[in-house]
């Protein structure tokens, strides 16, 4: 039987951690029954390293997967976003006409806006995978300003998206609830949850008893949508509690910007490990740490979020302090109790995150009851049988 064929398109590099754990994961386990392309576009530092990229097409190859990288463009941000999706409309023109594909998998807006375009010439069916409320990130990011001529464009785009669309893909409930109470007239257009996926088979729940209370974090914390701030301030209150306390952070960021936040709040630099890491090498790198920090900023934009460090550290057994207001991360923590809720950065809060997590430590299932929280709903497995569905849908539509 002849394998229907996706194009994939993604303004996230396949080269970045995300892109393994949250294209990568997905779609190998798809190859059985769809034939995939998928367009990413990469950041420039990373197709410098040629030993990851050459392990990373030998990889795809081996999925049958035709992975065709373009550069990411990013300065001067509006010129280089239009020349990208130039760039996007073309080869997804070039791609999804003659039957070449029989449906296009749009990973956020950039993707989405391409193959709208598109499909208005080919009526190939386009999935509208959303990942988050772009346009409210970039407003509160001060990137974007409301009710600019810009934001109006992008606006009526997204609109138009959303009710054009075979179906829409999004990380939480949230962005789902919050959409249709602005525009009622999606409550009749498809939607579903798939939330951010782990891969259970490359984080494991760890053996080895971690005896020191390590706090750290990973992934990017210099944004505007981390509390760089509140996560310092946990870790010179642990320190405060005990004097042998170390830390530790897994970023691509900048380490001597964070080693001057560290000194700011009086963090001795051997008490602080801040290392780089490849996708590979995540779980690994985490595996000492006894609790992770996820202090993201709230707000419309963060209904759509769901962190993927969330559900790594899970995987892994590692329970977390975490916010609210962000995606549904704060109601999944007490559901599945893998941690403490924290409301605000405060001195007070954070005092009381501590004290909870240290009471929670002394649960022998505590770590057990990580990983079956991520094996219930951050499985890559139930995920990809997700997408399936979808596929199929839209699949089984066209032959009406």
């Amino acid at each position: 039987m002849s394998k229907i064929k996706v194009l994939y398109l993604s303004y996230t590099g396949l080269l970045e951690p995300l892109g393994r754990s949250q294209i990568l994961a997905y779609l190998s386990r798809l190859t059985d029954e769809y034939q995939f392309t998928i367009i990413s576009f990469e950041k420039a530092e990373d197709l410098a390293k040629s030993d990851e990229l050459q392990a990373l097409k030998k990889e795809c190859e081996h999925y049958g997967i035709n992975w065709q990288p373009k550069t990411y463009h990013h300065k001067p941000r509006l010129l280089a976003t239009l020349w990208d999706l130039s760039s996007l409309i073309y080869h997804t023109w070039q791609l999804s006409r003659s039957n070449r594909a029989h449906h296009i998998h749009c990973r956020s807006y950039i993707p989405a806006i391409a193959a709208w375009l598109v499909s208005k010439q080919t009526q190939v069916p386009f999935i509208f995978d959303m990942r988050a409320l772009w346009l409210e990130e970039m407003i509160e990011a001060g990137r974007l300003n409301r009710h600019s001529p810009v934001h109006k464009v992008l606006e009526w785009l997204e609109t138009k998206l959303l009710k054009d669309t075979a179906h829409v893909v999004s990380l939480t409930e949230a962005a789902v609830n919050y959409l249709q109470q602005q525009q009622p007239q999606l409550n009749t257009q498809k939607f579903s949850v798939i939330t951010t996926c782990v891969d259970l088979e490359r984080f494991k729940l760890s053996t080895v008893a971690i005896e020191d209370k390590k706090l750290g974090t990973m992934g990017t914390v210099i944004s505007g949508w981390y509390h760089l701030d509140w996560l310092f301030l946990s870790l010179k209150t642990q320190l405060r509690k005990d004097k042998d306390a170390t830390f530790k952070i897994v970023t691509r960021d900048s380490a001597q910007a964070l080693r001057t936040m560290a000194q700011k709040y009086e963090i001795e630099p051997s008490k602080l490990e801040i290392l780089s890491s490849s996708p590979n090498d995540i779980a690994k790198n985490i595996a000492d740490i006894k609790a992770g920090l996820l202090y993201f900023t709230a707000g419309i934009s963060k209904l759509g979020s769901a962190p993927t460090r969330l559900g790594e550290f899970l995987a892994c057994g590692i329970p977390v302090i975490g916010n609210s207001g962000v995606g549904d991360m704060a109601s999944l923590i007490e559901r599945y109790q893998v941690g403490v809720v924290i409301e605000d950065g405060s001195q007070h809060a954070i005092d009381e995150a501590l004290e909870k997590l240290d009471t929670l430590y002394q649960d022998k299932n505590l770590s057990q009851r990580c990983r079956d929280a991520a094996e219930d709903y951050f499985s890559a497995d139930k995920g990809a049988v997700r997408y399936r569905q979808i596929y199929r849908s839209i699949t089984s539509h066209e032959k009406r």
